[in-house]
């Protein structure tokens, strides 16, 4: 979900920093059985920049999308200082882009440019792939950045020209590094679901029920595939409120869809099993070992989990009181974006406080 930095900022953010733990070590935390415990991965809370240096000493400006590699290492989509960086080892690095330089220049490492860095997806062999922004436009487009830092555009065989999603960031990859983005359908206007293949091509993914009938999507957040291959959509009303968790089982260019929590026609914050259960403004993804989603409720300011049965707790945050507190759950989350899972450990990028915050153990 896109997020007008400037409007938020706005908003008052409580922090207590009395039950801190460690920075930046997501193995000498609570794990040994404790209650799950909030605390700073890598940035300096309220302290925009972008350094890199060690994860106590690093800064990021509005950190959004998420991705964690077969090593455990974190990429950040940096959105206002137009970077990607890497978090490995206790340490941050840019990998692609230059601070503060603006553009849609692919090139290696520094040479890039990125318009406002959104969502990212990383495949197998170590390639990101992220939404990026469309000057004087609601499109994204996507890039794809190689392990080594180069930068490139996915082009639309169809048109020769970058291709563009619906306006939506969200962007996942499976196990065979196929790629998936939401698009326009050209004949009808509706939400389209788009695989692109390492090859290149472009196709069209038909959603269905069960009984084969056509799944439509109305305002589709994010993507997420598990160990299985299985494809997960967050879809919200108009309003981007409400939400319904989906389950997709992938052949080729056809998607077998079923709705696995909540609804798009009722918001709240209920706990319980598939569509008992309430979210308002269902937003990222991120998918643990056991098949069982962490989902970010937007409006109620809370992590979901979805075990692979639908049943719906709070993890973490408390419904309707925003604020970054660290120390043991339950405790008031921030607004966040990105998620992403390395073992027992949740990631997730607080973009208005500049930090990438961790919660273990899940």
């Amino acid at each position: 979900m896109k997020i007008n930095v400037s409007i938020v900022c706005l908003a008052i953010t409580l922090l207590t920093t009395g039950l801190m733990t460690g920075c930046g070590d997501s193995d000498d935390d609570s794990s040994s059985g404790s209650a799950p415990s909030v605390s700073i991965f890598a940035g300096q809370i309220n302290t925009p920049g972008s350094a890199g240096g060690s994860v106590n000493g690093a800064q990021f400006d509005a950190p959004m999308g998420l991705a964690a590699d077969q090593s455990g290492n974190i990429y950040v989509a940096d959105e206002n200082a137009e970077t990607i960086s890497k978090i490995s080892n206790g340490s941050v690095s840019i990998l692609a882009g230059t601070p503060y330089q603006q553009g849609s220049s692919d090139g290696a490492g520094s040479a890039a440019r990125f318009e406002s860095p959104q969502e990212l997806a990383i495949d197998p062999s170590g390639n990101l792939y992220m939404t990026d922004d469309v000057p004087n436009s609601d499109a994204e487009i996507v890039r794809k950045i190689t392990p080594a830092g180069q930068v490139s555009t996915i082009i639309n065989p169809a048109t020769g020209q970058a291709l563009q999603t619906n306006g939506s960031t969200a962007i996942a990859a499976d196990a065979q590094s196929n790629v998936y983005i939401f698009t326009t359908n050209e004949t009808t206007g509706a939400v389209q679901l788009t695989q692109i293949t390492p090859a290149g091509a472009v196709n069209p993914v038909a959603l269905t029920s069960i009984s084969a009938a056509p799944v439509l999507l109305i305002n589709p957040q994010a993507l997420a595939v598990d160990a299985s291959n299985n494809l997960y959509i967050s879809d919200n009303d108009i309003n981007a409120e409400a939400g319904a968790l989906y389950k997709v089982s992938l052949n080729g260019s056809a998607g077998q869809a079923t709705l696995l929590a909540g609804s798009v026609v009722s918001s709240g914050s209920s706990d319980g099993t598939g569509s008992l259960a309430t979210f308002n403004g269902l937003d990222d993804l991120a998918i643990d070992s056991g098949g069982n989603v962490y989902a970010e409720d937007y409006y109620n300011g809370t992590i979901r989990e979805i075990t692979p049965g639908g049943v719906v707790t709070t993890f973490a945050g408390v419904a309707g009181q925003p604020g970054l507190f660290l120390g043991q759950l339950p405790l008031p989350l921030p607004l966040l974006d990105g998620l992403a899972i390395v073992g027992s450990t949740l990631y997730m990028s607080a973009t208005i406080n500049s930090v990438v915050l961790q919660i273990a153990p899940l």
